[in-house]
């Protein structure tokens, strides 16, 4: 016992038991962090191993075993395919052996053999891996033509699934011939049944073959959905009512008396309903071929007859109206050509219208040809057996001519009532201008004037000899108007110029008078006033009525301041 107490104090006891617990626990360590690291890679060995057996490597094999019994150019492929399949399978099992050990080895702890046993299956999975992808390329080389069906038929499939949805929303759209639609909608339904058999069959040319047809059948099944609608609103709504619209314009019109026989309208009406009940028939069988571009031509005959007879009715109320313009015209033809040959034959050789006489004939012979042409195409318009159309352009042609004819009747007219009127104007001008000249002489000799100047005398001879001049151009024959309006107006100008000239002398020597009256009063009380006032007189005596005006103003300014002023408004009261 006191050995065993000395051993248990003894230090080197001690220390040698704690090296031997410290030596355990790291090699308890070392253990667990092993088995962990191994039961780590197990596990990923177990996926590799899950996602090995995943490839569908026998439904493929299976699939192209079963191609080779109808295809012999794939036999030597799927033999060698098959012997690679047999050595993955024995791979797989065993690796399938080798995880099971793996998997024992970890829970028994025997970490050696399990390290061994890693890369033993390491190994071996990567061989493996390897192998059966060669091996599933091989298989889908074989079956890459089934492949490439599968994948046509689920896009087949899809738009097969588009095409029903859309034909039951177009359902009331496509009632005509909804029947034919169901039937081949359950027509197709049972080819991708059959191309289904082909392919578990493993008969990809008669699969090929059904796809086909299919894709035939769904064709004309779109081709229905898509242009069905639309042919059927056109050949049950939009083309009878266009020929009901044309047969309804027709009836108004030929009822109005409008010649239409050349459009042969209830013949064609009558072949176009017959033509879209044959498109109809068509399109319940399901046939759209040609539909389209029959309906079109309809329609667009439609149009164009329906436009023809519009525009035969429009003719028609064209020829009306013309018809009345035309008499309308001709009758103010005939009156314009009567005044102007009256009124030429009075004033030609007054006004010189020697150059109009040629003219005026030409116009007469062709207003008698016109007027002999109107009954012709009077007749035509009246009798309706021509389309309206026909005749309107002669119509307006004769329309035309008459209106031209009688505009050169108005433009001399024109002439000749210019020339009248200017001669007219020139005598009452005249007048005028000798009843200036006269109230300017009763001005001059009523207000007495002391002195006119040579200048003013001058003016009023000059006045004088424009009054002689123009009365000797009146007297004149032919009439010379450029000369005559000219003179006239320098006549104007001149004498009322020097009319407005007097009354302004007139009005100065008025003032200058009522001045000098008014400062008379201041004479013999200023003696400068008496001398500014004479000197006024003076001037005024001499003519110079303005130099008159300003000394006798500046005058009465030096007494009155503004007193002027109101001298003037009371001449000018008294000049009123």
């Amino acid at each position: 016992m006191n050995q065993i107490l000395t051993l248990l104090s003894d230090i080197r006891f001690i220390i040698a038991v704690g090296a031997i617990f410290v030596l355990l626990l790291i090699i308890l360590i070392v253990t667990t962090v092993r088995a962990r690291r191994y039961k780590s890679e197990y596990i990923e060995l177990e996926n590799r191993y899950q996602s090995l057996k995943q490839i569908p490597l026998s439904l493929k094999m299976n699939k192209a075993i079963a191609v080779s019994r109808v295809n012999q150019d794939t036999v030597d492929r799927v033999n060698s395919a098959q012997n690679k399949f047999d050595e993955v399978q024995s791979c797989i099992s065993a690796l399938t052996s080798k995880l099971a050990d793996l998997e024992r080895y970890i829970s028994a702890g025997t970490l050696s053999k399990a390290g061994n046993t890693i890369k033993d299956i390491e190994t071996s999975m990567t061989t493996t891996e390897a192998d059966a992808k060669t091996l599933e390329n091989m298989l889908d080389a074989i079956l890459a033509k089934e492949t490439a069906q599968r994948e046509e038929v689920t896009a087949l499939k899809n738009r097969f699934r588009a095409l029903k949805a859309q034909a039951a929303e177009n359902a009331p759209k496509l009632y005509f011939a909804w029947p034919l639609v169901e039937q081949k909608v359950v027509d197709t339904e049972k080819m991708f049944a059959t191309f289904e058999e082909w392919m578990f069959s493993s008969d990809f040319d008669k699969a090929n073959r059904e796809l086909v047809s299919i894709k035939a059948v769904m064709a004309e099944l779109e081709e229905m959905i898509e242009n069905m609608p639309s042919l059927l609103e056109d050949a049950k709504g939009i083309i009878p009512n266009m020929a009901e619209v044309l047969h309804k314009d027709y009836i108004h019109n030929r009822n109005r008396g409008v010649y239409l026989k050349h459009l042969n309208v209830e013949e064609n009406l009558n072949q176009m309903t017959e033509s879209l009940r044959e498109s109809l028939k068509q399109l319940k069988t399901g046939s759209i071929l040609g539909v389209r571009e029959t309906l079109d031509t309809m329609k667009e005959k439609l149009r164009e007859m329906d436009q023809a007879v519009k525009q035969e009715g429009e003719s028609f109320d064209a020829i009306q109206e013309l018809s009345k313009e035309s008499t309308a015209l001709a009758d103010e033809a005939d009156k314009n050509a009567a005044y102007v040959k009256e009124a030429f034959a009075k004033s030609s050789s007054r006004f010189g219208f020697a150059d109009l006489e040629e003219k005026l004939a030409e116009q007469t012979t062709h207003l008698q040809e016109l007027e002999a042409k109107m009954p012709v195409v009077m007749d035509s318009v009246r009798n309706y057996q021509v389309p309206a159309s026909t005749v309107v352009g002669s119509l307006k042609e004769l329309n035309e001519q008459i209106v031209a004819c009688n505009t050169e009747f108005k433009n001399i007219r024109t002439r000749i009532e210019a020339a009248s009127g200017d001669e007219e104007r020139c005598k009452k001008q005249l007048v005028k201008l000798q009843i200036v000249m006269n109230q300017m002489q009763v001005k001059i000799r009523k207000y007495k004037l002391p002195n006119i100047s040579e200048a003013y005398e001058d003016d009023m001879r000059r006045a004088n000899d424009y009054i002689h001049r123009l009365d000797n151009l009146m007297e004149e024959v032919p009439l010379n108007m450029q000369l005559l309006n000219g003179t006239l107006q320098e006549a104007l100008d001149f004498i009322y110029k020097l009319y407005n000239n007097v009354n302004n002398v007139v009005g100065t020597v008025m003032m200058v008078e009522n001045t000098i009256v008014f400062g008379n009063r201041y004479r013999s009380t200023y003696a400068d006033i008496d001398s500014e006032l004479t000197r006024s007189e003076l001037s005024f005596r001499n003519g110079e009525y303005t130099q008159a005006l300003t000394t006798a103003i500046a005058t009465i300014e030096k007494i009155h301041p503004g007193n002027y002023e109101s001298m003037i408004k009371e001449n000018a009261k008294s000049a009123a």
